[in-house]
């Protein structure tokens, strides 16, 4: 939000559009952080309350580049992986299962998707819903395997990719 922007009260669906939300998840941010304006008009303190108290970040500006040959799609996945143990999404610490695939074009994040799912059926990741709404995390006990495929391309995480 620039200029102007900052001092104009915006709706629902505006906020929702801009930070990438599905309008009822602003509201229900907003009325478990007990800062829901009865107008459901929100300024800049609203929507960074929506910010905080739901846990959004945007982890990309744009897909990783794959280096020596390796696949597009494989170097997505390798990244998220990075981010997740830089960042500390070691259960019993979550992220929002969105951060994973905010800022990303519709395709990468159908692939970050399918991935997320994947390693969610084998137990390297886990899902739970909190009031930040669906979290993931890396499953206790298998941080090296997800370091070893994260940071070398290879291990048991490795093996499951090649099974696709």
């Amino acid at each position: 939000m620039a200029g102007l922007e900052l001092f104009q009260r915006m709706s629902v669906e505006q906020v929702a559009k801009w930070l990438e939300l599905h309008p009822f998840e602003i509201v229900r941010i907003l009325v478990a952080d007990g800062s829901l304006p009865s107008d459901l008009k929100l300024d800049a303190n609203n929507v960074e309350r929506v910010r905080v108290a739901g846990g959004l970040e945007t982890w990309w500006d744009g897909p990783p580049a794959p280096s020596g040959g390796e696949a597009a799609d494989r170097a997505l996945v390798r990244a998220m992986l990075r981010r997740m143990l830089e960042k500390g999404n070691v259960e019993p610490k979550v992220v929002r299962a969105d951060n994973l695939f905010r800022g990303l074009d519709v395709e990468n994040q159908r692939v970050l998707r399918r991935a997320v799912n994947a390693l969610i059926r084998e137990g390297v990741l886990a899902s739970s819903m909190s009031a930040m709404g669906l979290t993931v995390t890396i499953t206790a006990g298998r941080e090296p395997d997800v370091r070893a495929f994260a940071i070398e391309g290879a291990g048991v995480v490795d093996r499951l990719w090649d099974q696709d």
